[in-house]
């Protein structure tokens, strides 16, 4: 899977989903990233009393067409753009923001940033990332941030994904004339939260079974979440479809901490149709995350179906016995549904294997 192209218009018709593996508290996790997202509004912001940008719609899109200004020695307004249209899934924890600015300097001189920073809810904000370095003659794209930068700010989904989310570029020079072709942004996230997502589907019979043996290829596990509330197909996305579809993050908590992460992304071959109510993944060589077999059922009488197989190496290591509650919930990122069980005791919790039913 890959993310955007990274001069790509703002939207298309499904979500696009980069994943980079990462480390972190020995936890295996999977860092999701949508983007880089193009804005659909760009207006000067009068963060300083300086010389405004024109004309701002201009860098709405990688198109040799620029919004410019001339500071004339003093630090200019902020070009200010916003209105993304991310759709980032609400039970995600955001891990980083990368933003990249294409622009040029009409001369070699002077030209640099005054300032650039983040955009939450339509004020611009948190820390300085302005770059010293000057601008070159030529259009290039400076970047800004990272997959584990968050300018100094708190984020939730409901915060990216608003309309008043974006960034902004201040420049200074004496001379020269500052322009900016685009302000793109690529955010990144992890499906799996550091706790566990409130508000998530829940199921009258669900089991959980953990195998942890020696050596690790002989470690298995099995998440069964059965007669579940009525779900539409809909709650699965569509992961048939390649890169563009939707992903599946299997999530494990232990006494309200994060211990594993199993992330299954879209596959035309892996991923079949159940006829019209749900989808089965099937993959024998458990490839991904260790998972050997998923089966996602929808229904309109509370007999919705979710079960999770996996094997081997691959498997979130997690090490019986375990502190008591287990939450184990499934997330996806398409339609950002999740779907939970909370096992409060065990029919056995020891060492290398655990087992609870609800």
């Amino acid at each position: 899977m890959c993310s955007r192209n990274p001069l790509s218009p703002r939207r298309s018709s499904a979500l696009w989903i980069g994943v980079i593996a990462i480390a972190l508290a020995g936890t295996a996790q999977a860092q999701l990233s949508e983007g880089p997202h193009d804005p659909a509004a760009v207006v000067n912001d009068a963060c300083v009393a300086g010389a405004p940008w024109f004309p701002t719609a201009n860098a709405m899109s990688s198109d040799d067409m620029y919004a410019q200004v001339s500071p004339a020695g003093s630090p200019t307004q902020c070009l200010k753009a916003t209105d993304y249209g991310f759709n980032i899934p609400a039970p995600a924890e955001i891990k980083g923001i990368e933003v990249r600015i294409e622009h040029k300097s009409s001369a070699a001189g002077t030209v640099k940033d005054s300032s650039v920073k983040i955009v939450k809810g339509g004020t611009i904000t948190g820390t300085e990332h302005a770059d010293p370095a000057t601008w070159p003659t030529a259009d290039a794209v400076a970047t800004y941030g990272s997959s584990s930068d968050l300018w100094g700010t708190a984020w939730t989904p409901t915060d990216i994904n608003a309309s008043g989310f974006g960034a902004s570029v201040s420049a200074v020079d004496n001379l020269n004339t500052a322009s900016v072709d685009v302000i793109q942004i690529t955010v990144f996230f992890d499906l799996c939260a550091a706790a566990p997502a409130m508000g998530c589907h829940t199921a009258a019979k669900t089991i959980f079974i953990v195998k942890d043996k020696t050596p690790d290829s002989k470690d298995k596990m099995i998440w069964k979440w059965i007669k579940g509330q009525s779900v539409p197909t809909s709650s699965f996305g569509d992961p048939t479809v390649p890169v563009t579809g939707a992903t599946n993050a299997l999530c494990i908590y232990e006494a309200g901490a994060l211990i594993g992460e199993a992330v299954v992304g879209p596959s035309a071959t892996l991923w079949t149709p159940i006829s019209t109510k749900g989808f089965k993944y099937k993959d024998k060589t458990a490839s991904q995350s260790g998972i050997t077999k998923i089966i996602q059922k929808a229904s309109t009488n509370n007999k919705s179906k979710v079960i999770v197989k996996g094997k081997g190496t691959l498997l979130p290591d997690i090490h019986p016995a375990l502190t008591l509650p287990i939450d184990v919930q499934l997330v996806n990122s398409e339609s950002g549904e999740c779907f939970t069980s909370t096992f409060g005791s065990a029919v056995k919790n020891q060492t290398g294997l655990f087992k609870a039913k609800n």
